[in-house]
Order: C-alpha cells, then structure tokens, then sequence
C-alpha cells in the first residue's frame, strides 16, 4: 500500500527528516501517521489492499475520514469492513471513503446511510461553480454528522464548494 509516510517512519513512530518536513508543511498530519501504522499491519493480514493508496485523513472531532484509492478493485463491502475494524482497533467512529472524481458518489459515501437523490452544478458569473446536493428530508436524520461540517470536509477533499439541501 502506498502511504503519505513511509513505512520506516510508520512502524517505528519516529519521522524521518522528509517525513518531518512534510508535517512541519502541513502536507501530513499525526492522522496520517497513525493511519499509516494501521493500514501497514492490516496489509500483512489482507493482501488485496496492497494497490491502495491513502489519499488523506480529516479529523472532524466526531469521526476521522480516511480517503483512499484502489483504482477500483476494492469492493465497497471490503471497505466497509476494513473501517469497522479500524473502528474497533482506534476505539473510534472512522470512515473509509474512495476517492472519485464524481461529487455525488463522493457525497454518498459521506452522507451513508443517508440518500443523495440529486447533485446540481450552479456556474457563477466569474467562472467557477458550486454543487448544489439534494437529500430526502427524511434522511436527515440519517446523516453521521452535521450537513456543515460535510461541506468542509468536501472542500478539503475535492477543493469544491458544496450546499447540502434537504428536500
């Protein structure tokens, strides 16, 4: 599995002058780092994750998301167990996403089991645009964490502006 840290640095805890840089940059955070750890011991266990790559980690205070990239070899029910089991080893409420390319299905992996039944793109005047995403009003309920705090961690991942409505 490809890593944003190597994995000297991951088994042992101690950053290496690159792996420091980066987090002194930002580029990484003490998230990644443990992930890291994590998905390298996993890997020994479970060989099919061996073509993933982990994209980022976000720390919304509630759950950590860990986005990552099997260029679609990965099931989404493998996915779905392997942040069970990461759940159960940090003692906290994770989810594992696959990056795309798509809002919706980026989205739908966020909001689960809420339903997303409509993403609209909204083009501005100077040029660039926002995704409007329609959910059920009746999922709203559904949803793991607040509707805002999903529109930062978008931004963060795919760097587009997002309004979540419910309808």
């Amino acid at each position: 599995m490809k890593t944003p840290v190597c994995s000297f640095c991951a088994k042992s805890g101690i950053l290496c002058p690159k792996c420091q840089e980066k987090l002194e940059k930002g580029e990484i955070t003490h998230d990644d780092v443990e992930v890291t750890k994590w998905f390298l011991e996993y890997e020994s266990k479970n060989p099919q994750i061996k073509d993933c790559v982990l994209q980022k980690t976000i720390d919304t205070g509630e759950m950590l998301i860990v986005m990552i990239n099997c260029g679609g070899k990965v099931s989404r029910a493998l996915l779905n167990r392997i942040g069970k089991q990461m759940s159960m080893d940090k003692k906290r409420n994770i989810r594992i996403i696959e990056k795309t390319s798509s809002i919706k299905r980026l989205l739908e992996q966020l909001v689960y089991p809420a339903r997303v039944i409509g993403a609209n793109t909204v083009w501005l005047p100077d040029g660039s645009w926002e995704s409007i995403i329609r959910i059920p009003k009746i999922d709203r309920k559904k949803i793991p964490m607040d509707a805002g705090l999903i529109e930062e961690i978008v931004k963060k991942l795919a760097g587009e502006v997002v309004h979540i409505v419910f309808e």
